[in-house]
């Protein structure tokens, strides 16, 4: 069976050569894009090849990191593949921005070779073993839980794979979804960001935890009466989050 590809997606060419040069060392498959728009153009053959993982440069002519980022997790096909950004600029804003649009991880420039190697592997790991799983999660979730959960003003259909605020559909990225599901069907209790990844991605993570944050952050700012008081998705102090429970 063919390896699926990591995709680089990056206009420096000397910076593209030489992550193409230090994954093909670890016996990885590559494919190289010099920017964004080239590698869009190549999406319908990419979703029948498969990808593995997505390197993208923020910094780009034509569509940049941020914009590429976006459409893959519009996409089903890449909605849990796993993105590593690489910017040039350490803002709190950048990271944040690259976390909202959907990415798992972000390495500024410069870095060292070992650091991103290791971001790699952790990543192409959980993006095996999510795929290895889900059927399974899935299934045991699926048997433990109804198909339609409502608490308060939410709804959630899974059967149909949508949310609804007052009876009105709310848009929500699969990560959204998924995270909001567990929560709503596991209501009252309080998760760590840990326990929230390895659950909701179904696996362990050892990148960056601050994602469960930006998730969280998005869905009050869909869900709740106001996101800056929020009486839904609850923080626990020293603990993490949880969904508020009825009658409790």
């Amino acid at each position: 069976m063919l390896k699926k590809p990591i995709v680089i997606v990056e206009d420096d060419h000397v910076i593209a050569e030489l992550i193409e040069y230090n994954l093909k060392n670890e016996g990885f498959v590559t494919e190289v894009f010099a920017s964004g728009d080239l590698m869009v153009k190549e999406l319908n053959r990419l979703e029948t090849s498969g990808v593995s993982l997505f390197i993208l440069d923020v910094m780009m002519p034509g569509m940049d990191g941020f914009e590429v980022c976006a459409l893959l997790r519009r996409k089903a096909h890449f909605d849990l593949t796993p993105i590593l950004m690489l910017t040039a600029r350490a803002t709190e804003t950048d990271k944040v921005t690259g976390l909202e649009t959907g990415a798992d991880d972000y390495l500024t420039k410069p870095f060292g070779i070992r650091e991103l190697l290791s971001r790699v592997h952790s990543l192409v790991r959980r993006y095996a073993k999510i795929y290895a799983t889900r059927e399974k999660i899935e299934g045991e979730m699926e048997a433990e839980s109804p198909d339609v959960i409502t608490i308060g003003h939410v709804s959630l259909d899974d059967a149909r794979h949508r949310v609804y605020l007052d009876g009105e559909e709310i848009e929500m990225t699969n990560r959204e979804y998924e995270l909001l599901k567990f929560l709503m069907r596991n209501s009252g209790i309080a998760y760590t960001r840990d326990e929230l990844l390895n659950h909701v991605w179904g696996f362990d993570y050892a990148g960056e935890t601050r994602t469960v944050d930006v998730h969280i952050r998005q869905l009050r700012r869909k869900l709740e009466r106001d996101d800056k008081a929020p009486t839904l998705i609850e923080t626990v102090r020293g603990r993490g989050y949880r969904f508020y429970e009825e009658n409790a």
